[in-house]
């Protein structure tokens, strides 16, 4: 009698589709060891830290929104309700730009490279 442990079975019959079903069911049960509960402290990080960046950005979009309203050209009155005002871009705007496009570009290029892992 052999002391090797049975390799993976194949499927010629029934009874070795069945055990080649338990063979993978035991593979995909013993794949990771139980733990008990524990914090992902790092993951509470990533979303502590999301959470005050996203504060921070909105008090300076208000900081920005109610201190550069300033008007360099004369309200165009032909449009009526449509009418636009010409302002330049607050430092708000371009900053959010870039970041925006630096982080689409950070995903299309990361899951290019490394697949969809995140």
């Amino acid at each position: 009698m052999s002391t090797v442990p049975p390799s993976m079975p194949s499927g010629d019959s029934p009874q070795k589709a069945r055990q080649f079903y338990d063979y993978l069911q035991a593979h995909q049960q013993t794949m990771y060891h139980p733990d008990t509960w524990h914090v992902r402290w790092l993951d509470l990080a990533w979303l502590w830290g999301f959470l005050i960046t996203l504060a921070a950005v909105l008090l300076w979009w208000i900081w920005q929104y109610r201190t550069t309203r300033q008007r360099i050209y004369e309200v165009d009155t032909f449009g009526g309700y449509t009418t636009e005002l010409a302002r330049p871009s607050t430092s708000f705007f371009i900053l959010l730009t870039i970041v925006l496009t630096g982080w689409a570009v950070a995903l299309i290029v990361g899951h290019l490279v490394w697949g969809q892992k995140f």
